[in-house]
């Protein structure tokens, strides 16, 4: 890839915390290219600060970057990078769109097992940025808008939409926002909105807040999968793990969802802190009573920014392993199965115990052949 890649003054890298081993990587082999280049990175990697590979990586941004990158292009052309900058929360109803033309693949498969409801691809759009919620493993930025939800407003969305399909073609369209469903009234609005344009869509949401009016709504426009951020049908593991919702939410959303016709995205979470031996059994019992069409299951990592990093004798585990390149959520790779790495140790319990009913638990959703192995 570095090998085909132009010449020009400032190269920008997007990462995550996980990401940026592979990031200083890319960094170390463009300025051995074009040692004259600048490099910035931004992304949530951007605040992993100790991993960032200064040698290579001239400057950091953290934040939003459609609006500072004019400064930063400035500051570059004049000879001023700094070493860091951090933006201002953009204004999300600015109505500048993606600039979709420059890419090759809009948006890829985005639903469950590759279904195509329409002919003509895929794309990805946001209604609304940030999440009022504080789950303990999450790795948005400790910012005080990162926390607070910005909702476009409902007339763009469409407009937006509407401009995708008249110059690609695409009428299916995944929502990425980092919660959907925060505000009723905004989803009813947007449902309206958009909802004579015949498209289909999937979004990922928690299971509250959500009731039948919102599910309603949402079929009505073209909505067609829902991916919950279920985590454990454990209460004492979602209580450590801040997720502010409880087993029986996590039933009563799924079971709402079936009855209004949805394809149904269990996202599921192992090797968590607070994870007791009856912590699978538990899940088990729930999965087999629970209607759901696939499950993407993946291990516990503890994210660079995270409270769980900050903070991990408050959840009463040991971080054993801090090499990123060792930081794998996903069990499954292009040679099959992954073990389930021994990355986190709950203090009070023997790890082989810990892994090997980890363990258990993913051969029985492999047996139930609904796994995402993607």
């Amino acid at each position: 890839m570095i090998a085909d890649l132009p010449r020009t003054f400032l190269y920008g890298i997007t990462a995550t915390s996980l990401e940026i081993p592979e990031a200083n990587r890319t960094a170390k082999a463009i300025k051995e290219k074009y040692p004259d280049s600048k490099i910035i990175l931004g992304g949530p990697g951007s605040y992993a600060s100790d991993y960032i590979d200064y040698n290579f990586i001239d400057s950091i941004l953290q934040g939003e970057g459609e609006k500072i990158i004019h400064e930063i292009l400035d500051d570059v052309k004049n000879k001023k990078l700094r070493s860091v900058y951090i933006s201002k929360p953009i204004d999300v109803n600015n109505n500048v769109l993606p600039a979709r033309q420059l890419l090759d693949n809009q948006g890829g498969n985005i639903f469950a097992y590759n279904k195509n409801y329409e002919k003509g691809g895929s794309t990805v759009i946001l209604s609304s940025r940030g999440c009022p919620f504080k789950c303990a493993f999450c790795s948005a930025p400790a910012l005080t808008y990162s926390k607070k939800v910005r909702l476009r407003e409902p007339a763009l969305i469409r407009a937006e939409i509407q401009d995708v399909i008249n110059k690609y073609g695409i009428k299916q369209f995944r929502f990425s926002d980092d919660m959907f469903t925060a505000s009723k009234s905004h989803v009813l609005a947007v449902c309206d909105a958009i909802g004579d344009l015949d498209i289909v869509w999937r979004i990922s949401c928690r299971v509250n807040p959500l009731d039948e009016e919102m599910l309603k709504a949402m079929k009505s426009a073209g909505c067609r999968e829902l991916s919950f951020g279920i985590e454990s049908f454990d209460d004492f593991v979602l209580r450590g793990l801040n997720k502010k919702a409880t087993a029986l939410e996590n039933i009563r959303a799924l079971n709402l969802a079936k009855e209004y016709g949805f394809k149904i995205r269990i996202l599921f979470m192992i090797a968590t802190p607070f994870q007791r031996p009856e912590t699978i059994d538990i899940n088990i019992n729930a999965i087999d009573s629970v209607p759901y069409d696939i499950i993407a299951c993946t291990q516990f990592i503890p994210i660079p920014g995270c409270d769980i990093w900050k903070n991990p004798d408050k959840y009463n585990i040991e971080i054993l392993d801090k090499n990123l390149d060792n930081y794998n959520f996903y069990m499954y790779d292009k040679k099959g199965r992954r073990e389930i790495q021994p990355i986190i140790k709950i203090k009070d319990r023997p790890l082989d115990e810990f892994l090997k009913e980890s363990e258990r638990f993913r051969d029985f959703i492999e047996e139930k052949g609904k796994v995402n192995k993607g």
